[in-house]
């Protein structure tokens, strides 16, 4: 297992985190290999590092950031068949009573319900 990858699984099994002088004696590597590692992880947005002192001793409390999937976005909602809603992007100042795209949209509803 590559060093880096050990690493992020300390980190991912701490519940809330691990302490950086906590960290480099369980991946058993030097402080400074483990300062290098981290400061790579962080710039990749993998983790995180808070100023942290356990018994006067000043430290960092690493953290694994969840990368949350992004869903696809659905415009369903806004097409008709192949008609996009009209009243999207729209910079006419019109009253949507009155607006002529804006019926045959919702008459395009209509039909396809």
């Amino acid at each position: 297992m590559e060093i880096e990858e050990k690493v992020l699984k300390l980190i991912k099994s701490g519940k809330n985190g691990i302490l950086q002088n906590e960290l480099w004696k369980k991946a058993k590597i030097d402080s400074s290999k483990c300062s290098r590692i981290l400061a790579k992880l962080e710039k990749e947005g993998k983790i995180s590092r808070e100023k942290e002192s356990e018994k006067g001793v000043k430290t960092y409390l690493i953290k694994y950031i969840e990368k949350k999937e992004e869903k696809p976005r659905s415009f369903k909602l806004l097409l008709i068949g192949d008609m996009f809603s009209p009243c999207t992007g729209c910079a006419l100042e019109c009253e949507p009573e009155k607006c002529v795209l804006l019926a045959e949209w919702v008459y395009g509803l209509e039909k396809e319900g």
